[in-house]
């Protein structure tokens, strides 16, 4: 639903062709691949004025609900194809590979000392919240990681009083060709 809210009015301002940037990138993130394989996607135009048409076209491929990859061969051939019958004839697309910036986590929980006894599935609830932070759907090129808004997600938990991340103190930033990925992640829990 999320997918189609955020994609669905630039698919159908861009009337079948792929003109602009923003054209390209809703294309590219509704596009499914020939083995029902999906990815993320974002453009940039070169700036050189030789290659003022040259348009590189940053892409990665869904893994599962929370992880991207490297896309095959085989997804960007079948991507490009289909882009090219849209072009206009003087833009030429070169695909190219999007990074993954993955991010380790330790997360800190303060909740009640009556809930002891559910320790455990407080840990579960967080983790949960946490991966729907990073999952596929809610991640995109160039978002830079707020730490206020993964910790107000995980405050939405009833059970946490408090919650703080641990091992990064800042922001953190990326480029415009890169996706932040959870890799690794840590829950203590405090009894106050």
């Amino acid at each position: 639903v999320d997918h189609a809210k955020r994609y669905a009015p630039l698919t159908f301002r861009r009337q079948d062709r792929l003109v602009t940037l923003e054209d390209i990138k809703a294309f590219g993130n509704s596009y499914v691949g020939s083995f029902g394989s999906v990815g993320k996607v974002t453009a940039s135009v070169r700036r050189a004025f030789s290659s003022g048409n040259v348009i590189d076209v940053f892409v990665l491929e869904k893994a599962s609900d929370t992880q991207m990859r490297r896309s095959t061969p085989q997804f960007k051939l079948d991507l490009l194809e289909s882009m090219n019958a849209k072009k206009m004839l003087t833009s030429e697309f070169v695909l190219l590979d999007g990074l993954i910036r993955t991010i380790d986590l330790v997360v800190s929980l303060n909740i009640d000392k009556e809930l002891k006894g559910k320790s455990e599935a407080i840990k579960l609830d967080a983790k949960d919240a946490i991966q729907k932070f990073f999952s596929v759907d809610n991640s995109d090129f160039g978002k830079t990681l707020n730490l206020q808004d993964l910790n107000r997600s995980i405050f939405q938990l009833d059970e946490v009083r408090f919650s703080s991340i641990d091992n990064l103190k800042y922001d953190v930033p990326v480029n415009f060709n890169e996706i932040i990925q959870l890799n690794n992640l840590t829950i203590n829990l405090n009894l106050v």
